[in-house]
């Protein structure tokens, strides 16, 4: 079944969907990084078809990777891009993988000034999924209107479609990273709250993961990193930066 990011201006929020778009109470609580949980461990494979430069994705993906440390979730990314080698991205995922495929769908937004950033392909009966597709230009679009980071606000949009797969609900939240309207204004004042898994959604996903896969957990070192268990250079080491660092450069720009 498919679920999708929505993404709305802010007067269009305000007129189409005021209960979703409304952010977190101010005296709720940032969810910081839980470095005295035992983390769950998750790969996810990357197919990117040259959609944008390395250096841009790989901000992306440490944004991502931010978010999820910060729920508890070790993540390990597998790039599956030009260069990659067939043999292993061809094969069936396994019972510990997810795969986020980078995407282009030109498109203008509605006349309620929305347009869908990505999309989950989630089984709600077995409540899992394992297919994410982001659409980079659609994201990019919307970080000009923000005047923000494009590389940054796609890992949020990555972390986000990850989070319905784990979740195994095409539901959202009314607040936080999994809310389904994303404002123009929520992105320019870049408060953390909205670019995070609330605690019960960190909860539930590092449950899910430990049913589907067993995966050893892991303890963080004092850094908030582990090592990788393969020494893949894109490894979970990516997991240090946590939501707060990515945060910075969702900082608006000034005009020049």
């Amino acid at each position: 079944m498919r679920n999708a990011i929505a993404l709305a201006l802010a007067v269009a929020v305000m007129m189409t969907a005021p209960s979703v778009a409304q952010a977190a109470p101010k005296n709720t609580p940032a969810v910081a990084p839980e470095h005295h949980i035992a983390h769950s461990r998750v790969s996810v494979r990357v197919y990117d078809p040259g959609m944008m430069p390395a250096a841009d994705q790989t901000v992306a993906l440490r944004a991502a990777a931010g978010v999820l440390a910060a729920a508890g979730i070790d993540v390990t990314w597998r790039r599956c891009g030009e260069e990659a080698v067939a043999s292993f991205c061809d094969r069936p995922l396994g019972p510990a993988e997810l795969s986020v495929r980078f995407a282009s769908l030109p498109a203008a937004p509605s006349a309620h000034g929305q347009l869908q950033l990505g999309y989950s392909l989630v089984d709600t009966r077995a409540h899992e999924g394992t297919l994410a597709t982001v659409y980079v230009d659609r994201v990019q679009w919307l970080a000009g209107q923000a005047a923000s980071d494009g590389a940054t606000l796609l890992g949020f949009a990555v972390a986000h479609e990850l989070g319905h797969l784990l979740l195994g609900t095409n539901a959202h939240a009314t607040s936080g990273l999994m809310r389904a309207l994303w404002s123009r204004s929520e992105i320019q004042r870049a408060d953390v709250n909205d670019w995070l898994f609330s605690s019960t959604e960190a909860s539930t996903i590092r449950a899910s993961l430990a049913q589907r896969n067993g995966l050893r957990s892991s303890q963080r070192d004092p850094a908030g990193c582990t090592a990788s268990r393969d020494n893949d250079s894109d490894a979970s080491a990516e997991c240090g930066r946590t939501a707060l660092a990515s945060l910075r450069g969702m900082a608006p720009r000034s005009h020049r």
